[in-house]
């Protein structure tokens, strides 16, 4: 999501945005007064989208998958 802050061009030309992909993230709940519940809650929500976004077929995985094609990335991560 930083290299598209920093080449927002270069991402787009490139057709790997991801942060157009995050827009529907769900919130973590922080209304539980039961500090245990809450916390896996949260556990359980997070792991569901860590697992929704690793997914090879997911956009978000596949343009992560492509950055290091991108010339300015490989320059950035001293690859060039």
């Amino acid at each position: 999501m930083v290299y598209e802050l920093y080449f927002p061009d270069e991402i787009k030309a490139t057709g790997r945005e991801l942060l157009r992909h995050l827009n529907d993230l769900p919130e973590i709940d922080t209304n539980d007064n039961n500090v245990e519940t809450q916390n896996l809650a949260s556990l359980r929500t997070i792991e569901k989208v860590y697992c929704e976004l690793s997914d090879p077929t997911h956009p978000v995985s596949i343009a992560m998958a492509k950055m290091p094609d991108i010339p300015e990335i490989r320059i950035v991560e001293g690859r060039e």
